[in-house]
């Protein structure tokens, strides 16, 4: 078991949270001040900073997690550089991502264009993306679909960052709609040698 494990993208702190409670030391990042202090509200050591500029020491952790947080980085390879550098000979990233066909039948119904997802870190790019600065990579893909009522796909689509303004467009289909789910699990690790 890691003795010592960074979070990128914290959020709110539920997943790092859970690592302290299972006695694990756990520094989680985030670039939102209002994320980092409700991390520390959960009594987890929580910092304000950058994937893509890390304040730690080279080799400072056994492992590192980033779930569903590195397709918004804007510079991936030095993010991806940052999180090797910060991991010790051997160490672990374990990054969660979606696939290019996450939710596509809700994205298509409100007429969003997925075609973006193919140059951010996702489950068909994510390999490749890791390759560069990790030893050894595998991915774990996860597939299945789930149905969502009109009013489930506003709410979702409602909390987008980004898409938010698509809400008002979900038609009322008066039943459910069979949408995918596409996500995958790289579990990278760096050289036994610095």
């Amino acid at each position: 078991m890691p003795r010592r494990v960074l979070e990128v993208g914290c959020g709110r702190g539920e997943f790092a949270e859970r690592l302290a409670g299972a006695g694990i030391g756990v520094v989680a990042v985030d670039q939102s001040a209002r994320m980092v202090e409700l991390t520390r509200a959960r009594g987890v050591d929580a910092r304000l900073g950058d994937v893509q500029a890390l304040p730690f020491a080279d080799g400072e952790f056994d492992a590192a997690v980033a779930n569903f947080v590195l397709y918004h980085v804007r510079d991936i390879h030095r993010a991806l550089a940052e999180l090797a550098r910060v991991l010790r000979p051997g160490g672990t990233l374990v990054a969660a991502t979606n696939g290019v066909r996450q939710l596509a039948e809700l994205w298509e119904l409100v007429g969003r264009d997925l075609s973006e997802r193919r140059r951010l870190f996702m489950r068909e790019t994510g390999e490749e993306l890791l390759r560069p600065h990790f030893a050894r990579v595998r991915a774990i893909g996860l597939d299945g679909t789930i149905e969502l009522t009109s009013e489930e796909m506003r709410h979702y689509v409602a909390h987008s960052v980004r898409h938010r303004d698509l809400a008002a467009t979900v038609p009322d289909l008066g039943g459910t709609l069979t949408v995918t789910t596409s996500s995958a699990v790289f579990v990278a690790e760096t050289s036994e040698w610095p």
